[in-house]
């Protein structure tokens, strides 16, 4: 898992720098980050974890009004009373688009990447993804998103809703 994360983290990087030292007049380079509150939604992680709490970094590249984002973020989610498994960490690191539809200011999002998810059994890599909408006042950003990871072991998608608040800055 380190390794993988090592990798995607250095490529991302590497398209950020690319993408910063060879900005044109059209090209954009923007940093951002979030608090997160997330509340689960599919019904066995809902059964089991309380709702989450965490926080997420990013930055990306655009031309006119589309961005290629790349993220790091962390949450965890408390446990239930029935839960033998503790509390769950989910540490994300995905690359993605934002699109914005109305000048810079309200705008959709996807990302896809591989999640680090941990607690008292698992400790495993798994697929992670999100779709959402935001809106970005000035240097105020607030976003909805429905996020989550595959369950390997479970089977389907472990899933929530995140609201999501912080600062974004252009480059």
């Amino acid at each position: 898992m380190k390794l993988i994360v090592k990798r995607m983290l250095f490529c991302m990087l590497l398209v950020l720098l690319t993408g910063i030292t060879d900005a044109g007049a059209q090209r954009v380079a923007l940093l951002f980050a979030h608090g997160i509150y997330a509340s689960p939604l599919q019904n066995d992680f809902k059964n089991n974890y309380k709702a989450g709490f965490g926080a997420e970094a990013g930055g990306g590249i655009g031309w006119n009004k589309t961005f290629l984002i790349a993220t790091i973020g962390y949450t965890s989610f408390g446990q239930t009373g029935t839960n033998t498994s503790g509390n769950i960490s989910v540490i994300p690191v995905k690359g993605g688009l934002r699109h914005y539809l109305i000048g810079r200011l309200l705008y959709l999002h996807g990302d896809l990447g591989v999640a680090l998810v941990k607690d008292k059994v698992y400790n495993e890599s798994l697929f992670s993804g999100d779709l959402g909408v935001g809106v970005k006042l000035a240097g105020l950003e607030l976003q909805a998103d429905y996020d989550g990871f595959s369950q390997r072991n479970h089977g389907g998608f472990a899933s929530w809703i995140g609201l999501k608040a912080g600062f974004s800055f252009g480059l």
